[in-house]
């Protein structure tokens, strides 16, 4: 089954090369989908039966690849709100699906490792979003991830979360509690809908480490926006000491697998030291809050993006692809 699965992803690319790269399709990207449903299996690890009481806190590392390279994803489970206790050496399944499916497609089991983590490798797929899906099968639990491959020159707008799309830094904690909501910036649903109006391909780029995805994706939903492609930080440490580093770290493979990152929004500084120091250049990176303006970054002053919109969004022309 596994082979089959990865023959049949195989044979759809076909190299096709257009004159234009492909637009996102937001109807694919908004869609909710009911996860697969997985044959039960009993625990591999039957240690691991003691903590699945606990809240889950599973993620995909979503992806963005050039068309026709083969790439992988790290899925991640783990449990507990507190402890967040890896899923070690346990037996999980991995789903696709593309835009053009009716169901899910079953790809492979796989193990986790000490870190509760379980990596799918997969070949060079079409342009396209697609989605994974990553299960526990003995007790019914998963995450879903998005997976876009990009042609070069794929426009896309960069936004950082906490600061620049919520009110504050600080109201990631609602979210992941579940005890609130994060207040929006005010015309941030705007400003994002706004770009993706206009064709470009949406990238948060937020510090929060891996367990805040969960709760971040359940946000931009709740916001009626796409949850996808959004890249959070695999380790705690990144998060707290090595923000700016990481962030121009994703940058800059995003451009190398096709992003033209037209235009990147954050908070802090060290948001507007990762735009710049990644290339993005001052008239492409705005900043707002407190800090906006910091590194020569363009500033979006009063702390609200609606005459930002009117006089910089507005205006702006329809991403170059089809």
């Amino acid at each position: 089954m596994k082979l089959l699965g990865y023959m049949v992803l195989a044979a759809s690319f076909t190299g096709t090369v257009s004159a234009l790269p492909t637009c996102p399709d937001l109807a694919w990207l908004e869609a909710k989908i009911a996860a697969p449903s997985m044959p039960y299996m009993d625990y591999r690890n039957r240690f691991n039966k003691l903590i699945t009481w606990l809240p889950e806190f599973h993620m995909v590392h979503d992806q963005i690849v050039a068309e026709g390279a083969s790439f992988q994803v790290t899925a991640k489970f783990d449990y507990g709100a507190v402890a967040h206790k890896d899923l070690e050496f346990e037996t999980v399944k991995f789903y696709i699906r593309a835009q053009q499916d009716s169901d899910w497609r079953f790809l492979t089991n796989a193990v986790t490792n000490s870190d509760g983590k379980a990596i799918l490798s997969l070949p060079g797929l079409n342009a396209g979003q697609y989605r994974i899906y990553a299960g526990v099968p003995a007790d019914g639990t998963g995450a879903e991830g998005f997976i876009t491959v990009v042609q070069p020159n794929t426009p896309a707008v960069l936004f950082d979360i906490d600061g620049t799309l919520t009110e504050s830094d600080a109201e990631q904690i609602g979210d992941y509690t579940g005890i609130d909501r994060a207040d929006q910036k005010e015309g941030a649903y705007s400003l994002v809908r706004r770009y993706l109006d206009l064709g470009y391909q949406p990238v948060y780029l937020t510090a929060r480490v891996y367990w805040y995805a969960k709760g971040t994706r359940e946000w931009l939903d709740w916001m009626g926006l796409p949850k996808g492609f959004l890249r959070t930080s695999l380790s705690n440490e990144t998060s707290l000491f090595r923000t700016a580093e990481y962030k121009i770290g994703e940058i800059t493979y995003l451009q190398a697998q096709g992003l033209d990152i037209v235009r990147a929004y954050g908070n802090a500084k060290t948001d507007a030291a990762a735009f710049m120091r990644a290339g993005l250049g001052a008239q492409n990176s705005f900043t707002i809050g407190s800090d906006a303006g910091h590194y020569g970054t363009t500033p979006i002053n009063n702390n609200h993006y609606y005459q930002h919109i009117q006089e910089q969004v507005d205006t702006f022309p329809e991403a170059a692809c089809e």
